[in-house]
């Protein structure tokens, strides 16, 4: 039986790819907004094997009805030392194992509201944090491909 080796995982970089948001609703009433304002969110995945890299990039869409109002898109790079026990792929699909994905996305739903707050100071919108979210929940969605559509709750 081979020996695992262990994985160790340091965060390298983040990198913001793409922020806009629209002043509509900063003459709201903040109830409205609540009402009417859903969360999508969706990640794809990255590996480069040669330099130990795994990627996750992460694309949140706050709407307002169905208009968009704030879009936020940035990639998360970590250094992974063996990434080979963690993580699999072929040409078509990489298979991550749960707990190491479950680490990785709590620190990337974290640092990207964080991002987004700061991105969105001075504006009504910035009222409306991305909510705390289960990373559990995140990866069952994952693991059936659907985009996760969530409410806001002020709390």
């Amino acid at each position: 039986m081979a020996k695992t080796k262990e994985v160790q995982v340091k965060l390298i970089k983040v990198k913001e790819l793409s922020f806009s948001c629209t002043d509509i609703v900063n003459d709201l009433d903040y109830n409205f907004i609540e009402k009417d304002l859903h969360i999508e969110i969706g990640f794809n995945f990255q590996i480069k094997k040669e330099v130990n890299e795994f990627i996750i990039g992460a694309l949140i869409r706050y709407l307002l009805k169905k208009d968009e109002i704030l879009k936020y898109e940035n990639q998360t790079f970590f250094s992974v030392l063996n990434i080979d026990q963690v993580v699999a792929s072929n040409n078509e699909k990489i298979n991550i194992k749960d707990e190491f994905l479950l680490s990785l996305l709590s620190v990337v739903i974290g640092t990207t509201r964080g991002m987004m707050i700061k991105n969105t100071m001075g504006k009504k919108i910035n009222e409306f944090p991305l909510p705390i979210l289960n990373p559990k929940e995140l990866l069952n969605k994952i693991k059936e491909k659907k985009i996760i559509p969530t409410h806001n709750k002020r709390v």
